[in-house]
């Protein structure tokens, strides 16, 4: 049976009615609240019992304070006298629980608790909030600008579905802006006529929540966007980064909290904290170049040298080879294959280089590979403007059949009314195109059938 449970937290610092109330039906089912961490609050496990919690505010310390304060241990003090025990803290929040039956509650001016409440947002929140909410809304409109100029390089990119984060904290910040300054007026005009603060209510926990899946969905989707289409090498570098950055934002907190503890000064404790911050992040990046570049599936294990030139000495697998075009075997290969794109749109380059006497032959392509027909034309607009951009190149239709292909373009090179053909085609499929480079080769008729039908089906 476990002891210890951990809950996100969906609150926000001024929803203290939400907070207590929660709080008070974990202990009824046998759940008290220890500590409160940067994502998560932590409960330990035991006997069910009526136990009212109490919020109250400190504005004056922050989360780098140094313990014990004189406020903190003054409002201990005066808490204790009425059977309040300190529970945990959460910036200016203080959470305090007591068993008997009914307490004395730790405000009782209504005017004075939404003054304090105030000012604890204005130190703490509101400032954070508005920064990251002008950072997301440029990130955003970035993307909206990349996605209207550009959108092959967005749709395509192995970031795409980490980059709508930027979407969901332009919502999350915004609503959550909104939210507070609705709850402020109402609190307002509910404490000028003798009531009591306004209760933030359920939807602002149920909005949190829904942000929470959302970015765990498009975390999901980026780690399977990058397993399908830059194999396991990347995926595990994917994870490995993403622990490596939890790790290290729980590291930076617990740096935080123990200086804390220590009665660091404020001062001091921002600075050690940044400093810790900045060597494990340069630990972090360090680490993970490692990674990428020891792997295998980048630099294809062990080469050897001959004839002043590095060949591998265990090839990677190509979906097509200058052995599979002329059906030869060449002793001496060098190959390299990258995936990168999305779920949307796939792209594989590979390239082959092998020894045939005392020549190089050269076998260079790109697939992509589309998820919707709709993306067709953007792909084929995206390939051919890779080589026309210069303006001395230009694509012109040629046969498909003997690709086997639905449509074909070779690549022309010229000015001034001349052109002059050259070894590279674009093939087409509906959910596929290839970009082919047979700089070193020339290909018969059932050699192109044979590049045809690999690559469709690769």
């Amino acid at each position: 049976m476990r002891n210890t449970k951990r809950e996100f937290c969906s609150y926000l610092i001024f929803d203290y009615r939400g907070v207590e109330a929660h709080l008070s039906q974990m202990a009824a089912r046998g759940w008290r609240l220890e500590k409160i961490g940067p994502w998560f609050w932590t409960y330990r496990r035991a006997e069910p019992a009526q136990v009212a919690y109490a919020v109250t505010y400190l504005p004056s310390v922050s989360q780098f304070s140094p313990e014990p304060s004189a406020d903190r241990e003054n409002l201990e003090e005066l808490c204790a006298a009425a059977g309040w025990e300190p529970v945990a803290e959460w910036v200016q929040m203080q959470i305090f629980a007591n068993e008997r039956p009914d307490p004395v509650p730790l405000e009782t001016e209504e005017s004075v608790r939404l003054e304090i409440i105030h000012r604890s947002m204005k130190k703490n929140f509101l400032p954070w909030t508005v920064v990251v909410l002008v950072l997301a809304l440029v990130m955003a409109g970035l993307q909206v600008k990349t996605l209207l100029t550009d959108p092959y390089s967005l749709l395509s990119s192995t970031n795409l579905f980490p980059s709508f984060v930027w979407e969901l904290l332009l919502v999350l910040q915004a609503g959550n802006l909104l939210w507070y300054g609705r709850w402020l007026r109402r609190s307002r005009r509910s404490v000028a006529q003798g009531g009591a603060c306004a209760d933030a209510g359920l939807g602002l926990r149920r909005f949190n929540l829904v942000i929470l899946w959302l970015v765990l969905a498009l975390a999901a989707l980026f780690l399977v966007s990058t397993l399908l289409t830059t194999g396991a090498e990347i995926g595990l570098f994917v994870v490995c980064y993403t622990a490596g950055l939890v790790l290290l934002i729980l590291l930076v907190d617990r740096t935080r909290r123990a200086l804390k503890r220590r009665g660091t000064a404020r001062g001091l404790n921002v600075f050690l904290t940044l400093l810790v911050d900045v060597v494990l992040a340069v630990v972090l990046v360090g680490g993970s170049t490692w990674l990428l570049f020891s792997s295998r599936g980048l630099f294809n294990g062990e080469t050897y040298h001959y004839q002043g030139q590095t060949w591998d000495a265990d090839p990677v697998s190509l979906p097509l080879t200058v052995e599979d075009v002329t059906g030869q075997h060449y002793e001496h290969v060098r190959r390299y294959s990258y995936g990168s794109g999305s779920l949307l749109i796939r792209e594989r380059s590979c390239r082959e280089t092998v020894l045939d006497g005392a020549d190089l032959v050269i076998l260079d392509y790109d697939i992509t590979t589309l998820a919707l027909p709709g993306l067709y034309d953007l792909a084929l607009e995206h390939c051919q403007s890779e080589w026309t951009d210069g303006g001395y190149y230009t694509w012109t239709e040629t046969d498909p059949a003997p690709w086997g292909a639905e449509a074909a373009y070779q690549l022309r090179w010229g000015s001034g009314g001349s052109w002059v053909t050259r070894p590279n085609y674009i093939l087409c499929w509906p959910d596929r195109i290839v970009q082919l480079n047979l700089s070193d080769l020339a290909p018969t008729p059932d050699q192109m059938a044979v590049i045809g039908e690999t690559l469709q089906n690769a």
